[in-house]
């Protein structure tokens, strides 16, 4: 009896039966395949949602973030055997007050740069005409010889046209009442955060029908609340002593309003790269107009450059670094991303809506991957369908 020798046709054909896969394999893949691509579903249709729904998505969110920075403060009246309801009051009454009488203290000399604004341009052109009159004149000399090489050619009149608008002191009192309505909106919910006990919301968590992952997800509501508290908490901190050393250097060096560039860096701080430049342009503009000599001009934005650079470099890797490591190229995207979906607000929540997913998606990474290590896999499915023991 002759051996069937296997030739190449046989050969090509084992090496691609060996190469494709199986049913089974293809279902485990796709398996696989199927949680991040209902994740990244469920991420479009968030932004999406956030993008037309701003106007009721912005209040929550700052109440959510506000209530965590202001919470210890409710918990020291609590130890003070005061309930948690009065503690909560009392501590948004004081925050209310505070900003209304910083509000009331900064609203003058704010009107009043808004005020010079149509005549800012003119009073920097004046002060830096002994460095541009050179500049100028170059102009002027190349304008001449454009002109003289462009000939007799005839000038096109352009037509004017005139758009009626809506006027600005309509504009201005309905962007008021908004901001008013907002602002009443994010103070309730506030209150309602500081109001809720913890333990109420993990009891809910715990009522979950999610069995197999109910731990999974209360530990990762704790690590989320943990995480982002201290991340406020301490950026706060680190941005309210900017605010109240840039005071203090405005002083020392004669800027006007000095409590007014405090406020304006220790808020903006929570915006990064963007925030920073924001503060040292309108510094730099204010120090040009407002004193003679270079030195004097130059000295403020030198001082608050310092002090950010200080800030941004050293002491906030220092202390934030030691419990949460964010990339920078992730910060700036989550800049981007959020300030085209709400714009100056979005700006300012970038930071602690990224911090807030960084950790929900590290916990959810291991919650897919223990369900896929602990799903039975095609062999074990089909032994249980047909009552096989494995």
């Amino acid at each position: 009896m002759t051996e069937h020798k296997p030739n190449d046709s046989d050969r090509a054909t084992a090496k691609a039966e060996k190469e494709s896969l199986t049913a089974a394999e293809l279902m485990g893949i796709m398996h696989g395949i199927m949680p991040f691509a209902v994740t990244g579903l469920a991420l479009l249709a968030f932004l999406y949602t956030a993008y037309f729904a701003a106007e009721l998505f912005l209040p929550v969110f700052f109440a959510v973030f506000l209530s965590i920075i202001i919470r210890p403060l409710v918990r020291s009246l609590t130890k003070l055997r005061i309930p948690q309801v009065i503690g909560a009051l009392i501590v948004l009454i004081c925050m209310i007050g505070v900003l209304a009488g910083a509000t009331a203290r900064l609203s003058t000399p704010a009107e009043q740069w808004l005020e010079r604004l149509p005549s800012i341009q003119r009073e920097i052109e004046a002060k830096l005409w002994p460095v541009t009159r050179s500049i100028e004149q170059a102009q002027q000399a190349t304008e001449k010889i454009q002109d003289l090489a462009d000939g007799n050619k005839k000038s096109v009149r352009n037509q004017e046209v005139t758009v009626k608008e809506t006027s600005l002191l309509n504009r201005v009192f309905e962007t008021t009442w908004f901001t008013i309505i907002q602002a009443l909106i994010i103070f309730a919910l506030t209150f309602f955060f500081l109001a809720q006990d913890i333990e109420k919301t993990r009891t809910v968590i715990r009522k979950l029908p999610l069995r197999d992952h109910r731990a999974s997800i209360e530990d990762m509501f704790e690590a989320v609340q943990e995480t982002i508290t201290r991340f406020l908490q301490i950026s706060a901190v680190i941005y309210i002593s900017l605010g109240i050393l840039t005071t203090l250097g405005m002083y020392i060096l004669g800027m006007p309003n000095p409590i007014l560039w405090g406020i304006l860096a220790a808020v903006l701080g929570f915006m990064p790269y963007v925030g920073p430049l924001i503060v040292f342009a309108c510094i730099s503009v204010v120090s040009l107009l407002s004193f003679d000599n270079w030195w004097h001009m130059l000295a403020p934005p030198l001082f608050y450059g310092a002090l950010t650079i200080v800030e941004g470099y050293f002491v906030t890797p220092a202390v934030l670094g030691r419990h949460l490591t964010v990339s920078p190229i992730s910060v700036f995207l989550s800049m981007l991303l959020w300030t085209w979906v709400w714009g100056m607000a979005g700006a300012l929540l970038a930071v602690p809506i990224l911090v807030v997913f960084m950790t929900i998606a590290r916990h959810l990474t291991s919650i897919i991957r223990s369900s896929m290590n602990s799903a039975p896999g095609p062999v074990e499915r089909e032994n249980n369908v047909l009552g096989v023991p494995s």
